[in-house]
């Protein structure tokens, strides 16, 4: 099985990282400029399961026929490859955040080549190629056509082989639903904030997460979305589990790029607007957040 993975930041880093380990072929297509910051092709994971990983693997800047693309690129970055993407029948493996990149690859390329990833794990980016793993979390996959096909089994068991639980869901949507309910609390509260996962646990900070997460399940309800899990339930293990992590939104802030939070809160308040639901919470720390948004 050929894999290529798109985009060395954290979460693309830690999978090139671990397939690496297994019996596929890992290519890793970046931006032109990030191929000179890798073009001695080494790849660096720190702190996975008391571990550093250091890889070699293939560096790439165009797609060369891969059995599965897995799509690790922040929200705001999918735009520019629809073109790509559409120029290849590869399936492709989905890692964004928020309801509005799946709304968006679902319409732009088809449900039948889409599939995603919805992942608890903290990985934090430390440079271009290098990330540290910051925390356990859920691991599912799913095709957003809603049929279990062979090619997502078997890519199913690589992600296992490679040292990450992982389930395969019929359902997809109703987990990124969940896990958009997830960041959309923790996210923008701790990075506002400027502070690691495990501060949220603090009662003033933890109040306003909670506000957040009832406000966006019952926005979820209402549009008839079956939850798989409590959401609250999962935000306490995830601060938990990933106490020492900064969430992406803060890692964001800290190096002047652009936020996921339209993304994430704003589909929400998008999706509750054209609803007539309130997304109060929501609306307030959008607007807290591009405030301090370079």
């Amino acid at each position: 099985m050929k894999i290529t993975v798109i985009g060395p930041g954290a979460i693309g880093t830690l999978l090139a990282a671990l397939l690496s380990n297994t019996n596929v072929e890992i290519s890793l297509l970046v931006k032109p400029k990030h191929k000179e910051l890798l073009r001695d092709g080494k790849i660096v994971l720190d702190n996975f399961k008391g571990r550093r990983f250091e890889k070699k693997i293939k560096i790439i800047t165009k797609l060369d026929n891969p059995d599965w693309i897995i799509l690790a690129v922040k929200s705001y970055d999918v735009d520019n490859l629809i073109e790509l993407l559409r120029n290849c029948s590869a399936p492709i493996l989905c890692c964004q955040n928020g309801i509005k990149t799946y709304r968006e690859l679902t319409e732009k390329i088809g449900k039948d080549r889409i599939a995603y990833m919805v992942t608890g794990i903290g990985s934090s980016k430390i440079a271009t190629g290098e990330a540290e793993f910051r925390g356990s979390g859920f691991t599912f996959i799913g095709e957003a056509s809603g049929i279990t096909s062979p090619r997502l089994i078997n890519l199913s068991e690589v992600i296992k082989k490679s040292g990450i639980t992982c389930d395969v869901v019929d359902d997809v949507l109703s987990y990124v639903w969940l896990k958009t309910i997830i960041n959309s609390s923790i996210n923008p509260v701790a990075a506002h904030a400027k502070v690691i996962n495990g501060e949220l646990r603090k009662p003033e900070l933890n109040k306003v997460v909670h506000k957040i997460c009832m406000e966006s399940t019952m926005i979820s309800t209402e549009i008839g979305i079956n939850l798989p899990l409590e959401p609250w339930s999962e935000i306490e293990k995830i601060i938990r589990n990933t106490a020492e992590n900064k969430c992406s939104m803060l890692q964001d802030l800290e190096n002047g790029r652009q936020t996921e939070i339209d993304a994430i809160n704003g589909e929400i308040v998008r999706i509750a607007d054209s609803n007539g639901l309130d997304a109060i919470y929501n609306k307030e720390f959008i607007e807290k957040i591009k405030s301090v948004s370079n």
